[in-house]
Order: structure tokens, then C-alpha cells, then sequence
């Protein structure tokens, strides 16, 4: 294997397994990522890559150096930490717009300085605020220095007066100016202080979006102007693009991330392949390059060809909105607008608009009367093939449906390490998952052996207890800052962030292949101004967190070693055989109860291929035979099993539960 530190000069040409890997958020914490990836890659041979926040970029970055791999992808990918901590460059990725710079000003103070050095950039940035806010109590000082009596009683009270409304107006002025730019500059750069584009600044090191443009398209080793699309990724570098995105096609390489519809209160995974989502490109430029906007304008997701009902409704949807495009297919988006899609940290990146129409609203309404005009002249008639000023106004609707925009905020509000992505119930190859968080009680940092920041589990019944997230205690002496209350509420938020994936890493089969990598409150996360020594040791800590999952995986079998690929396997076969049991008894239990009111249809009766069924028809007869033979086999799964015979005794724990949910 390649000497520590030397992954620019690693040997990648021939790994001799294949594993999937999902990444966490966490802002700067994603320094951890790149030679965690290159030292897994010299082994293991990248089929799915996964991550949320700051664990997209690094996933993004991870699945470019995979396609570019015989292109020297990771070598390229281990330089990246050296990049990022060489000078401002991690700090000037994100640069606010002119609008929003004082504010940013001031954010990278408190990080860089603390509060003191917070409160002088606020004073020093608004100025202005400053000296309006000071103007009453230097006046009211004037006029009481001016009397002739100058000892006089009231001239002591105005010039105390006076001193005490110097400070307060000066705060009060610059609060009001802070307040103003969060509720109206925040929300106008759509709610975030830096876009990710271009910022108020120009020359210099390139801001985030652009940057990662071309570190995803460089580390690919794509030809100059070329995007990184999802399509590259599923079709390999020599692979037959078109052919990749069949519903049964194996891709090379899968690539998967979470992003929050904030509108809808939704979590989607990116790629999606939903069609009903829409893309102004004059908002895409100001947040993408121009390269990446032109791509997705001259690839929209195709539109129906015309002649049918649906292919016309469909047309006619997208020939009411000129100005809004339709995303790509998931095979032409650029991977940079997912990652970005994923990444938009609350507040310091603007979140992403995507348009779409509200059905709900009854003025939408209105588009059914659209498509019924439109029947009237023939189903062959294309509301593309003209402008909508053109049409004939005989008939037509007094509106216009209204589209919306729905905005996309960062992914980790939803699932900040989501480590069920790719999961199996029985694995081909393991899932390698490297979660980040704090250092356990009782364990400070060790300076001088990383090894002893980083941990794994190494048998079984490790990692099943859960990990605790203490609130602070009162302070014991007067006058010292309380942070109670404020963490309380972060714990709130963390809470409703991780409550799933903090659940899921507990579950067998799950907590075994995850390698943790313990951080101190000034490394990663908000900490953006972190010098490069830090940014050196997060990045070491994360090598040696992946070569602990490489040694337990890929090492000979000891009799001492638990944590093995064969165990992994094991422990998910039994748990997983313990699901199905469960499963394949409430579902034989629910489709073998008669229904309540005797006049209710039974299942039975409902799957009898000579019934009529109330929705969704068989598509034929063999479909209908296929899915009675489908219930036959299940209930004589459910048989198999009882009290005193049922695979779940000595099952691994916590026990797993099986249930239906959305997908993506």
C-alpha cells in the first residue's frame, strides 16, 4: 500500500475488490474525505458513492476520480487537501455578493476571532449605523458641556445621560442594520449569504461553484468544455452512454445524494426521475457557470413527440411557461447542480429554486381547461411548434396556470449521513460508511497519534449503545456566559437532522462497517478559517478511519478478529432472514383475515383474475397468475415459522423492522 501522505503518487490501476462508500455532512468537515478515498481506492473499486452537505462535494469528488481513474483521477483527488489548506483558498470558496458582504464580514470574524472580534468588524462594517447610533449621546454630551453652569446637577445627569445612550444607540443601530440585511439581503440572494457563484470580489481564487466545476471535470479527465453528467458515471469512460440509462442496465458507477425541498417538506435523492420540475436559466447563471447552464438548456428533458392526449398535456404544460425549461433527464444533469442542490449550508449558500406548479391551488385548475382547448385542434396539433401569442384566441382560457418556485436547501436538514443508501438486505460487496462527530466523554484529543481520534467497532456487540449528545451544565460562577439555552436548541435541530441515521448506524449488518472520526469544536463544521495544520490532521485522521475498514475487510481471517467481510455477511443474512419472517407474517396475517363488514371483498377474491379490480389492472393474464403465485409463496414462507421455531431467536439486535416507504 502507499506510504501514508503519499497518495498523489499511489498505485490505482488495479483494485481487486469492490465496495460502496457514503460520506457525512458538515461543512469544512468534508477536508476528511479525500485521502480517506484513496486509501480505500488502491483496494477497492468504487461502484456507489454517496453523501449529503459537505459529504456531496466529497462524494462528487470521490465518483470523478472513480471514472477517471485510468486518467489519474486519485491522484489528483489527494492533492486536493494541500489546495484547500494552502493560504485562503478553503475561506475564499465561499464569497458573499455585494448585498451581503457585511454580513459575511462579521460571520468570518466570530469564526476567525470570536465575539470580540465579531462585535469590532459589525462596528467597523457599518460604520455609518455606528455614527447615527452615537449621534444622540454625543449631542446630548455637546449640549451639556456648552451650559455656563458647568457643575450645575442637570449638566451631570445629561453628561451621564448621555454616556449611557452612546453604546446603547451605537448597538441598537448596528443591530438594526444587521437585522435588516438578514431579513431582506438573506432572502433576496435567495436566503443565503454567498451564492456560490462570483461574489463581490473578483480575481483571486475561484468561488465554490465554479471551483467544483472544474475539479469534478478535471478530476474525470474530460476533454476542455465537457460537463461531468450522471450519465458518465453509469456508462464508465468507455462505455455506451445511451445504453446506460435502460431501467435494467448495470451502470459502471452510481452516484447518490440527499437534498430538502424546503417548500413541500420534502427529502429527494439526486438524481430523481420525476419529470414535472422546471429550471429558470437566468437564476441557474447567477449560482452556475456559464458551461454548466448551457449544457441543461441544450439538453431539456424531452418532451412526449406529439399525437397522443398525453403527449399533447405534456407539451402544452411546458409551452405555457417559456421562461422555465425542464430539468435535464437524470442522465444529462451535471453532477455540480446536484451537488450544489445538496450542499446549500442554511444561511451561508443560497438554497436553489426549481419551479413547478401547485395543484392544489385552484387557479391551477385552469390547465385542464388548457388541454381541453387544445384537443380542439387535433391531437396532432404542437403548442411547441409556435409561440402561445400565436395561437388562435377563439376558445381559449381567460388564465394562466401560475408556477412557483419550490426551494432546495442543504441535504443534511433531511438525512445528514445517510447510510442507508445502496443498502441490500443480503450485500454483493460491503457499504464503507465514515461518520464524523464529536469526541466521547471522558477522551480528549491526541495531538500527537491521530490513530487514537479515529475508532471502529471490533467485534459484534459494539457500537449498539447509544451515543450521547450532552447539554452543558450551569455555569458555577456569575457572569460566565450560559450556553444552555442555545444548546438546547441546536440540539433541536441535530436531532430532527440525525434522528434516522443515528438510528440505522445501531442496526446490525450497519454499525460494523461504519469508522468514526472523532472532532474537536474547532475542527471542521463551521470552522472555515481553519489554518493548515488542522485541515492536515482531519485529513490523516480520515486516511487512517478508511484503513481501518480496509483492514478489517480485505485481511486474511484470524481467529481473533470479528469484524470480518465473511461476519458482515453473516450478520446480514440473519438479521435479514429475521425481516422477512416478520414481513411474510403480517402480510400473511393481513391477507387472510376476512374483512370486517362481510359485504367488503375479501383479498382473495380481490387477486381472482376473473374480478374487476377498482384500480391499476393486471397488464394481463400471466402478471395476474405471476402475483397469485407470488402470495402462494409468501403465505408458505409465513407457515415455516411459529413461537417455538422462528429464526429470530438469537437473531442479531437490535432487531430490524421492514416497511413500506416512499422511494427517493
Amino acid at each position: 500500500m502507499t506510504p501514508a501522505g503519499d497518495f498523489a503518487a499511489g498505485d490505482y490501476s488495479q483494485p481487486t475488490h469492490s465496495c460502496d462508500i457514503v460520506m457525512k455532512g458538515g461543512i469544512t468537515s468534508g477536508v476528511v474525505y479525500p485521502h480517506a478515498v484513496c486509501e480505500l481506492a488502491q483496494t477497492y473499486r468504487f461502484r456507489s458513492v454517496g453523501g449529503t452537505s459537505a459529504g456531496a462535494i466529497a462524494a462528487a469528488a470521490a465518483a470523478a476520480a472513480e471514472y477517471g481513474r485510468e486518467r489519474g483521477g486519485f491522484r489528483k483527488l489527494a492533492s486536493l487537501p494541500d489546495w484547500i489548506g494552502a493560504g485562503e483558498n478553503l475561506q475564499s470558496l465561499f464569497q458573499p455578493q455585494r448585498s451581503t458582504r457585511r454580513l459575511h464580514a462579521v460571520l468570518i470574524a466570530k469564526i476567525g476571532g470570536g465575539w470580540l472580534k465579531a462585535v469590532a468588524t459589525a462596528l467597523w462594517r457599518h460604520w455609518q449605523a455606528t455614527l447615527l447610533g452615537a449621534l444622540p449621546g454625543l449631542a446630548l454630551i455637546a449640549l451639556a458641556l456648552s451650559e455656563e453652569d458647568g457643575a450645575g446637577p442637570l449638566v451631570t445627569v445629561a453628561l451621564v445621560l448621555g454616556a449611557l445612550l452612546v453604546p446603547i444607540g451605537i448597538a441598537l443601530g448596528v443591530v438594526a442594520h444587521l437585522a435588516r440585511q438578514l431579513t431582506h439581503a438573506v432572502p433576496d440572494n435567495g436566503f443565503g449569504i454567498c451564492g456560490g457563484g462570483p461574489g463581490s470580489k473578483r480575481g483571486g481564487p475561484m468561488p465554490l461553484t465554479p471551483w467544483l466545476t472544474d475539479l469534478l471535470n478535471d478530476t474525470a479527465g474530460l476533454a476542455e468544455g465537457e460537463v461531468l453528467t450522471f450519465g458518465h458515471l453509469w456508462a464508465g469512460p468507455d462505455g455506451d452512454r445511451a445504453a446506460a440509462r435502460g431501467a435494467d442496465a448495470e451502470h459502471h458507477l452510481d452516484l447518490a445524494m440527499m437534498t430538502t425541498n424546503l417548500t413541500n417538506h420534502r427529502a429527494h435523492q439526486l438524481p430523481w426521475t420525476s419529470r414535472e420540475w422546471f429550471f429558470k436559466p437566468e437564476e441557474f447563471r447567477r449560482l452556475f457557470p456559464r458551461e454548466v447552464v448551457d449544457w441543461m438548456v441544450a439538453h431539456p428533458q424531452e418532451s412526449p413527440p406529439p399525437g397522443s392526449a398525453a403527449a399533447q398535456d405534456s407539451r402544452m404544460r411546458r409551452a405555457l411557461f417559456p421562461d422555465l425549461l425542464p430539468l435535464p433527464e437524470p442522465g444529462d444533469l451535471p453532477v455540480v447542480v446536484a451537488t450544489r442542490m445538496s450542499l446549500s449550508f442554511p444561511l451561508l449558500l443560497s438554497a436553489v429554486p426549481l419551479w413547478n406548479l401547485d395543484m392544489t391551488n385552484p387557479a391551477n385548475a385552469v390547465l385542464k381547461d388548457w388541454n381541453r382547448w387544445a384537443r380542439t385542434n387535433g391531437l396532432d396539433w404542437d403548442p411547441l411548434a409556435s409561440k402561445v401569442d400565436e395561437w388562435s384566441r377563439q376558445g381559449q382560457p381567460p388564465a394562466r396556470p401560475i408556477a412557483e418556485p419550490c426551494w432546495f436547501s442543504d441535504g443534511g436538514i433531511s438525512s445528514n449521513f445517510p447510510v442507508h443508501f445502496f443498502d441490500r438486505l443480503v450485500p454483493r460487496w460491503p457499504t464503507f460508511a465514515i461518520n464524523l462527530r464529536p469526541f466521547p466523554l471522558g477522551r480528549e484529543r491526541d495531538d500527537h497519534d491521530q490513530e487514537k481520534n479515529t475508532e471502529m467497532a471490533k467485534a459484534n456487540g459494539d457500537g449498539v449503545r447509544d451515543w450521547w449528545y450532552r447539554l452543558p451544565e450551569r455555569p458555577g460562577w456569575p457572569g460566565v456566559r450560559d450556553g444552555r439555552l442555545f444548546a438546547f436548541l441546536s440540539s433541536i435541530m441535530r436531532t430532527m437532522q440525525n434522528r434516522a441515521d443515528e438510528a440505522q448506524m445501531r442496526v446490525p449488518g450497519y454499525r460494523d462497517r461504519v469508522a468514526h472520526v472523532n472532532m474537536s469544536d474547532d475542527e471542521g463544521g463551521m470552522n472555515l478559517t481553519m489554518p493548515y495544520e488542522r485541515i492536515k490532521v482531519l485529513t490523516e485522521r480520515g486516511e487512517i478511519a478508511a484503513r481501518r475498514l480496509r483492514e478489517a475487510y480485505t485481511a486474511p481471517e484470524r481467529g481473533d478478529r470479528r469484524i470480518t467481510w465473511d461476519n458482515h455477511r453473516w450478520v446480514r443474512l440473519r438479521s435479514s432472514l429475521g425481516v422477512l419472517e416478520e414481513m411474510h407474517e403480517r402480510f400473511s396475517d393481513g391477507i387472510g383475515t376476512p374483512p370486517e363488514i362481510a359485504s367488503e371483498r375479501t383479498y382473495a377474491e380481490l387477486l381472482d383474475p376473473a374480478e374487476d379490480p377498482p384500480s391499476y389492472e393486471w397488464t394481463g393474464d400471466v402478471q395476474a397468475q405471476l402475483a397469485l403465485d407470488e402470495v402462494a409463496a409468501i403465505e408458505a414462507s409465513a407457515a415455516l415459522s411459529n413461537e417455538t421455531n422462528t429464526v429470530l431467536d438469537g437473531a442479531p439486535k437490535p432487531t430490524p423492522e421492514g416497511r413500506i416507504g416512499p422511494k427517493g
